[in-house]
């Protein structure tokens, strides 16, 4: 049953977001471990008990550039999340502690 809800879920749309509010809502909320490179965007670590899970491209800081479900996906994939709930971490629904927990769920 759990199964069926999910693919559910993965079928709702991603809203569009202005970059530097997604930037602001994963820095915020994930804190992910921030890598240092020579990309132009900033890249994170996402750790559960020491563990990495996941990494994520985080957008630049663009107030006025909104971005749209055609990119956004791609952060939504690799914070391991639906669209539905990327648009709850967004929205702000969705806080750290429950986005760690949906996580800890779907890597275990």
């Amino acid at each position: 049953m759990e199964k069926s809800n999910h693919a559910h879920a993965e079928k709702m749309p991603i809203n569009p977001y202005p970059e530097s509010e997604i930037r602001a809502k994963i820095l915020n909320k994930i804190d992910p471990v921030l890598k240092k490179g020579n990309s132009k965007h900033t890249r994170g670590d996402i750790y559960i008990d020491g563990k990495w899970v996941a990494k994520v491209k985080i957008p630049n800081h663009h107030p006025k550039k909104m971005m749209y479900k055609s990119k956004s996906k791609f952060i939504a994939q690799d914070l391991k999340l639906s669209g539905d709930e990327f648009n709850d971490l967004i929205d702000c629904p969705l806080k750290g502690p429950a986005y760690y927990e949906i996580l800890r769920k779907k890597v275990s």
